[in-house]
């Protein structure tokens, strides 16, 4: 599964810009298993972008909330999973 972050994480004097697939909430909440966001505790609406940590079992949650979960308790894997993929190609469309 591909994840991507919507930051920009300076190292080396290069950009590295990671990201992160989100998805679209589904219309009935059983189908995700949750109600409201994980991080914020705010109820999901109608239609929010939804995901979930691939660093921990935190839950389904906001991309936003996602991106300052993974940003304020999961930055050394981040690094690390930068270094272990800096060789890989992009596809066209990254």
């Amino acid at each position: 599964m591909l994840y991507c972050y919507k930051v920009q994480i300076i190292q080396n004097k290069m950009v590295v810009v990671l990201w992160r697939e989100e998805w679209l909430k589904p219309l009935s909440d059983f189908e995700i298993g949750s109600e409201i966001c994980q991080y914020c505790k705010k109820r999901f609406e109608d239609i929010d972008f939804v995901t979930s940590c691939e660093f921990c079992e935190i839950g389904i949650m906001h991309s936003s909330c996602a991106d300052n979960h993974v940003l304020n308790n999961h930055k050394e894997e981040v690094i690390n999973k930068i270094k272990s993929q800096r060789e890989r190609r992009l596809h066209d469309y990254q």
